[in-house]
C-alpha cells in the first residue's frame, strides 16, 4: 500500500511513498518520460517500472554482487547501468529490450574505478573515473557501443589523488549541449566543462570543500555557463558551502538545507526549483525561494525528475514520489 507521507500546501506538493525490495539499497534512478522508471542499487539489482511506479519488474544483469551506483535510461527498453568497484567490478551494461537481456559493454581494468556515467547528444557517453599514477581516465563512448579509455581529454593534469565521489552517479552529467564533471578528493574540487561538440574539458576551481572524500559529488549543467554544484565532506557534516552557483565565471553560494552532512545528489527541473539529498533526508527549494522544504528525513542517495513527477530513492527499498500541482 503507498501512503502520502506530507504535504505542502504552499508549494502544492506532496510525497507518496512505494513499496519496492526493501534487502535492496537504491542509488541509481532515471526517469525519462512520467510513466518510465528505472532504479539500480545494491545486490546487483535493477528495477523498472512503465506506470510511474505502481508496480515493478526486477532484474539481475549478473549474478556477482555488484553495486550498481548509476543507471541511465533513454525510455523503457534502452538503458544503461554503472556498476563501481576495484578488481574488474567497474562495469558498463547495457539492455535494449526493457531489462531481460543486458549486455557487458565495457569492463575496467582492475586498477580502475569508475564513478559515474552520463549519456549525451546521439548515443555519446562519458564516464568519469579516478585518475591514476597522474593521468586521467575517463572512459568515452561515440555510440554506446564501443568504449575507450580517454586520457589526453582535461587542459591540465589532475590533481594528487584527484578522483569522484561516487554517492548517486551524479558527478558527471549532460544537459543543454553542456558536459559537466565535478571532482573530488584533490586539494580542490573542480569543476569540468566542456560543450557538447569540444574536445577537451577545462578544469575551473571551485569554493566547495576539498581533501580526502569531499568534494564534488553532483553537478547540473543549465547552460555552459550556469551550473549548479553540489557536495561537502563525508568527514565533516559541517563544512560549507555545499551548493553553489556557477554562472559567468563566478561562483555563489545558495541557501542551505537544514539537514547537516555532504549532499549526494541534485536535480534541477525545468523550472528551476531543485531537489538536494543524502543520508539525512532530502529538500526541494522553489526557484524563487531562499528556505529549503523538507521532503524526508529518510536515507536518500538520489533523485530523478522528469516533466510530471520526481524521484527519491535510498535504503532499505526506499523510494517515494513527489507530485505536483502547478
Amino acid at each position: 500500500m503507498m501512503a502520502v507521507v506530507s504535504l505542502f500546501v504552499a508549494t502544492a506538493l506532496s510525497v507518496t511513498t512505494i513499496p519496492t525490495q526493501t534487502d535492496v539499497q537504491w542509488i541509481g534512478v532515471s526517469t525519462p518520460t512520467p510513466n518510465v522508471v528505472w532504479l539500480s542499487g545494491s545486490q546487483a539489482t535493477i528495477a523498472r517500472s512503465t506506470d510511474g511506479g505502481n508496480s515493478w519488474e526486477y532484474f539481475n544483469p549478473t549474478n556477482e554482487q555488484l553495486q550498481f551506483r548509476d543507471i541511465e535510461a533513454l525510455d523503457a527498453h534502452h538503458a544503461f547501468a554503472l556498476s563501481i568497484g576495484e578488481s574488474g567490478d567497474s562495469r558498463v551494461y547495457y539492455t535494449a529490450n526493457g531489462g531481460r537481456n543486458w549486455q557487458l559493454r565495457y569492463r575496467a581494468p582492475s586498477n580502475q574505478f569508475l564513478n559515474c556515467l552520463a549519456i549525451g547528444h546521439r548515443g555519446e557517453a562519458w564516464v568519469y573515473s579516478d585518475t591514476q599514477e597522474g593521468r586521467w581516465t575517463m572512459v568515452r563512448s561515440v555510440d554506446g557501443r564501443n568504449w575507450l579509455t580517454a586520457s589526453n581529454v582535461v587542459d591540465s593534469a589532475p590533481l594528487p589523488d584527484e578522483g569522484g565521489l561516487a554517492a548517486s552517479g551524479g558527478c558527471i552529467r549532460y544537459n543543454n549541449q553542456t558536459w559537466a564533471i565535478g571532482t573530488a578528493n584533490g586539494a580542490t574540487a573542480r569543476l569540468l566543462l566542456k560543450r557538447h561538440f569540444g574536445v577537451r574539458y577545462r578544469a575551473i576551481d571551485t569554493p566547495l570543500p576539498a581533501g580526502p572524500q569531499a568534494g564534488i559529488a553532483s553537478v547540473w549543467p543549465i547552460s555552459h555557463e550556469h551550473i549548479i554544484l553540489a557536495g561537502g565532506d563525508l568527514n565533516n557534516p559541517a563544512a560549507t558551502p555545499r551548493i553553489v552557483r556557477y554562472q559567468q565565471g563566478e561562483f555563489t553560494a545558495l541557501p542551505e538545507p537544514s539537514f547537516p552532512g555532504a549532499l549526494y545528489s541534485l536535480t534541477v527541473r525545468e523550472n528551476g526549483d531543485m531537489i538536494v539529498t543524502n543520508p539525512q533526508g532530502a529538500g526541494y527549494l522553489k526557484a524563487d525561494a531562499t528556505e529549503w522544504q523538507s521532503l524526508s528525513t529518510a536515507n536518500i542517495w538520489n533523485s530523478a525528475c522528469n516533466d510530471q513527477a520526481c524521484y527519491l530513492v535510498g535504503q532499505d527499498g526506499f523510494v517515494a514520489r513527489i507530485s505536483f500541482d502547478e
